[in-house]
């Protein structure tokens, strides 16, 4: 985040919105490439006996890799989820920042403009 010559922070809401755009599109893609590689190793271990065998070591194969491929399929499904979140996250973060800017403004312009007028000043220093 960049920080202004006079020591503020400034928000660049479009890269908050363009980067958010991208990591909802990462998240996508992520998931899409999970749903392909699933695929992919069901069509590879078939529905019968299992490519590594059935045998003494097969089986002790078998009950390591499904256990992998299960913990793998489940946390990258996770990650698919969370960077799609992210993106999310971002664009809301930039919208949201962009319109507390814009209410901000139109605050202060109110507040300008009172102080310009007589009864302005009168409520500005504390009259009624």
């Amino acid at each position: 985040m960049p920080v202004s010559a006079s020591g503020q922070f400034e928000v660049e809401t479009p890269v908050l919105r363009a980067e958010g755009a991208n990591f909802s599109t990462i998240g996508q893609e992520f998931g899409n490439a999970l749903t392909r590689l699933s695929t992919g190793l069901s069509a590879l271990e078939g529905s019968g006996t299992p490519p590594w065998g059935d045998d003494d070591l097969g089986e002790k194969f078998g009950v390591v890799y499904e256990g992998f491929r299960d913990g793998m399929r489940e946390s990258m499904g996770s990650l698919a989820d969370r960077l799609g979140g992210m993106g999310a996250a971002l664009t809301e973060m930039g919208a949201r920042h962009e319109a507390n800017e814009e209410s901000t403004e139109v605050l202060m312009k109110d507040r300008e403009s009172d102080v310009r007028t007589d009864e302005g000043r009168s409520r500005f220093l504390g009259g009624t």
